[in-house]
């Protein structure tokens, strides 16, 4: 009987420990969004699986998670304090995927907020699941982080259990290079592909092919053949293709787009990606190109020079058109008028004198 009382007040000193840190986990949603080039095409599988997780420790992911997967952890996080001023400043998660990347760990981290007493804020982390992880179980960590008003730090911490499955069928475009993706007076590209086999099951009927109508380019290449992901190394699952393209002289300039599909059973599509290949018309010769910008300056610049010199030849070749800008006393023309009004003001006043002695 003692042993048991113990036990209970041990077990309630310990959840009162955990709860005057002050953060707490208190639910954990995960959602999982497929890249284009999975099975779901073939197997019917939605792009989109989401489960809510039990915030306790060792809970497991219940989600199909696929190598190439993109997943997303929303926890919600509660500040357990109680009263004003228990106010826990820079919370923020980070989640931890460990071992998952060739052996290394994938961590990423939230954005941070403040949490009043007794609030709780939904946390956002998202992953990327590389595409050469294996099929097995890895660890997950969420930890919770924050401060108070004396910089104490309060964690919080949860781990999960998140399994990594392989399908049966699952080939893909992995890699794929256009070079240049732009061409001009040279007109020659290089468009190469890499696919690879992500699935358990060998694949002896892949085809790949490069298409694109607007340059006339249909390369299919079929029965290439790829071993399981699960029994070979990388050479023998990855196969590659190099197709050298050549656009006409006479092409039009334009962006064109040049797909490349990828085919299970040689004729189901289970992965495309799109390129552009830009063309533009072949510019000038390059002594001309380095003399046009001067060119075109000179004729921006030209009206205002023409115009300059105008006004030159005028104020030195045509004084009289420049006669109207002299001062009104000082013009020839003026000082005449004045000289004549003055005589004619003098003969005036002689004969309005000799009147009037009259």
């Amino acid at each position: 009987m003692k042993l048991i009382t113990f036990m209970l007040v041990f077990m309630i000193l310990l959840a009162v420990n955990s709860r005057a840190d002050g953060l707490q986990i208190t639910e954990i949603d995960v959602d999982v969004d497929y890249d284009e080039a999975y099975t779901y095409r073939v197997e019917n599988r939605d792009r989109i699986d989401s489960a809510s997780v039990p915030a306790a420790n060792n809970s497991r992911i219940d989600v199909d998670v696929l190598p190439g997967s993109n997943i997303t952890f929303t926890v919600r996080i509660e500040n357990t304090f109680q009263g004003e001023k228990n106010t826990l400043r820079g919370v923020f998660l980070t989640a931890t995927i460990e071992d998952i990347n060739d052996g290394a760990d994938l961590e990423e981290e939230s954005l941070d907020a403040e949490l009043e007493s007794g609030d709780d804020y939904r946390f956002e982390v998202k992953f990327n699941v590389p595409l050469d992880s294996d099929a097995m179980t890895y660890n997950v960590l969420l930890e919770a982080e924050g401060e108070d008003k004396n910089d104490s730090q309060h964690r919080a911490e949860l781990k999960l259990k998140l399994e990594v499955k392989k399908q049966s069928h699952d080939i893909r475009i992995t890699k794929i290079l256009l070079n240049p993706s732009i061409v001009s007076c040279d007109r020659k590209a290089k468009l190469t592909a890499e696919i690879k086999n992500m699935g358990s099951n060998p694949e002896n009927q892949v085809a790949l092919e490069f298409k694109s109508s607007n340059f006339g380019i249909n390369s299919y290449d079929k029965d290439i053949f790829l071993e399981s992901s699960e029994e070979a190394s990388d050479e023998e699952r990855i196969h590659i293709k190099t197709l050298n393209i050549d656009v006409p002289s006479f092409f039009s300039a334009g962006t064109y787009p040049i797909y490349v599909n990828l085919y299970w059973k040689n004729f189901v599509l289970f992965d495309q990606k799109i390129v552009d290949l830009a063309v533009k018309d072949c510019g000038e010769p390059q002594f001309f190109n380095k003399t046009e910008p001067k060119k075109e300056v000179d004729d921006e610049e030209r009206p205002q020079i023409v115009k300059d010199n105008e006004t030159k030849e005028a104020v030195y070749e045509k004084p009289a058109t420049v006669s109207k800008e002299q001062p009104f006393g000082r013009s020839p023309i003026t000082i005449f008028i004045f000289v004549g009004l003055f005589a004619v003001l003098i003969i005036s006043i002689i004969v309005v004198s000799r009147l009037l002695k009259a």
